[in-house]
């Protein structure tokens, strides 16, 4: 569903899917008055976990992705669901790597900009929810 408050990208991931996401994520910055921190945030977020489920959930082959973004009263949630592999990520765990690493920062990254962060398994493939509170 979508509304003036929501917006849903319906696409199979390729090399366009990161550009598709951002856009869909800068007109719904350009109908809300959304603090510019919150939506900074919500831009690395997203981008972090979208271009996880590009490179990582079929070995960087395409994927059903469905991406909705949210403004809510209190929040901005977006939430993400692919038809690709299981990801084997346990979120309690999830910390920045060293800084010479040459990868593993993603997760890290939004889990430190974000209120939420959760990922599930069933039936229909890959949950992924982000949420970010409107206030500081």
């Amino acid at each position: 569903m979508t509304s003036p408050d929501s917006l849903v990208l319906e696409t199979t991931t390729g090399p366009d899917t990161l550009d598709a996401i951002q856009r869909t994520l800068d007109e719904l910055w350009a109908a809300h008055d959304v603090d510019a921190t919150v939506r900074m945030h919500m831009d690395l977020a997203v981008g972090e976990i979208g271009a996880n489920i590009v490179e990582h959930s079929k070995e960087g082959g395409p994927v059903r992705l469905r991406m909705e973004v949210e403004v809510l009263p209190d929040a901005i949630r977006t939430t993400f669901l692919d038809d690709g592999h299981p990801a084997p990520v346990d979120l309690s765990t999830v910390t920045m790597p060293d800084e010479l690493a040459d990868r593993g920062r993603g997760l890290a990254i939004a889990h430190r900009v974000l209120d939420e962060l959760s990922y599930r398994r069933d039936g229909q493939g890959n949950h992924w929810t982000l949420v970010r509170r409107r206030s500081a």
